[in-house]
């Protein structure tokens, strides 16, 4: 495909500096830099192999997406700081882009509406309403198929952005074919998408589908069984492309954020396949590694080591041979100071069997540390670095909020996070019931 240059020019005030950035499957990487004009404005001259997505503003987090490649010269106008809602001028390709993802929104508005009056009247046992819902679902569908067909005639570009956007309703759509929504949801989210198809190794929607795939069901399979599901939609991808890198951070952004315990399976994959081939885009995936872990049950959790009040040195390490509680808390932490007391009963309760908390405190301050330690009677091991929300225990363990425990059988490996009140009484009765 022949080169085409494309002018970007860009209208902007309070900048110091613009730049150019492509989206490399995890993040930005610049690209180049605009260069002021004498009006006051910016300007760039960007060749590329047809309509392409690349991002313009102050920073990589101050960046508005636009397409390149499909006029000879577009105009941007925006405020630095605020590039993400700036306006595209005299450019048919990104007005295009802006109705499109218009009707997404609408659609999917319309969507939840008529899913959410579906189930209510389900609830109701209402059938006539029932039937109006299902049938204005069924409309929808047709209206996303004719968004669908309709992006084609912009281009591919616009075309793939719209595969990875027509979601069609179970009710309506399923046919028979699957028992149950979420296998049909499994097998035709991205029914549209030509997966040997080029465009997507440059679209940031192939990560933006994954990552909305993966955070539904996230919510729905809360097991390491989804990584296998993820995983097969990702092998159909080119192996080693771009777009399979696109597609799988995606994934892996929902399962972090959802601390789900298929983060870490994802992420080891991740690295095993472009560890070599992406290094750039990689470093921050291999950084994440160890952390994510953290949220996989059966993993040996990461070990660390931290002062006492006393100042004695506790390690992780030397608790093994001992069922162990890490519990992340402070002493400002309401919720944390409202559980102690059912902590301290069951460490009471299994402390001669093998049991011990390691409590890792997020304060800042010592004398309250050791205060609330002395009034919660809390008489296990504690560690700070007392750096608040900054402590590197807490981020080793991707810690977010308080409080969180994290539970270790006796070789240091995972049992389980987040236990709490009867949850983590039971789980201790069913561990010490064998003891």
């Amino acid at each position: 495909m022949a080169q085409r240059t494309t002018n970007l020019t860009v209208e902007a005030t309070g900048c110091k500096q613009l730049n150019l950035y492509a989206f490399n499957g995890v993040g930005m990487e610049k690209l180049q830099s605009l260069k002021a004009t004498d009006d006051g404005n910016w300007t760039v001259d960007v060749a590329t192999e047809g309509p392409i997505f690349r991002y313009v503003g102050s920073k990589p987090d101050d960046a508005l997406a636009i397409i390149l490649g499909a006029e000879d010269s577009i105009n941007v106008s925006g405020i630095c700081g605020r590039m993400r809602v700036a306006k595209v001028r005299k450019s048919p390709a990104n007005i295009a882009y802006g109705k499109l993802k218009g009707e997404f929104t609408r659609q999917n508005q319309k969507f939840s509406s008529a899913m959410r009056g579906y189930q209510m009247a389900i609830r109701k046992q209402d059938s006539v309403t029932v039937a109006a819902k299902i049938a204005e679902l069924a409309a929808i569908d047709q209206e996303k198929k004719q968004l669908l067909e309709d992006a084609k005639t912009n281009g591919p570009l616009l075309a793939q952005v719209a595969s990875m956007n027509t979601y069609l309703s179970f009710l309506n759509e399923n046919a028979g074919r699957f028992t149950n929504e979420l296998d049909y949801f499994v097998n035709t989210y991205f029914q549209y998408v030509d997966y040997q198809d080029p465009v997507y190794n440059e679209l940031p929607w192939t990560y933006e589908g994954n990552r909305n795939y993966a955070n539904t069901l996230a919510r729905a399979i809360r097991s390491e069984q989804l990584a296998e599901i993820l995983m097969a939609g990702y092998d159909r991808w080119p192996a080693g492309s771009k777009a399979q890198l696109f597609a799988m951070n995606g994934g892996l952004s929902a399962l972090t954020a959802a601390k789900h315990p298929a983060a870490a399976i994802i992420a080891e994959a991740m690295v095993e396949r472009f560890a070599e081939t992406y290094p750039t885009p990689m470093k921050s995936i291999i950084a994440q590694v160890d952390n994510l872990r953290t949220f996989a049950i059966g993993a040996v959790a990461p070990t660390f080591a931290g002062e006492s009040p006393e100042g004695d040195q506790i390690a992780l390490d030397d608790l093994r041979g001992k069922v162990v509680l890490i519990d992340f808390w402070a002493s400002w932490c309401g919720p944390c100071r409202r559980e102690n007391p059912n902590v301290v009963r069951l460490y009471n309760q299994y402390k001669d069997k093998g049991f011990e908390i390691l409590g890792v405190s997020l304060d800042r301050t010592k004398d309250r540390w050791v205060k609330a330690i002395e009034d919660d009677k809390l008489t296990w091991l504690h560690i700070s670095d007392l750096k608040g929300w900054q402590s590197k225990y807490a981020k080793q363990y991707g810690v977010s909020s308080i409080p969180q425990t994290v539970l270790l059988d006796e070789e240091g490996k995972i049992l389980a996070r987040n236990l709490r009140g009867k949850a983590l009484e039971d789980k201790l009765a069913e561990i010490f019931s064998t003891k």
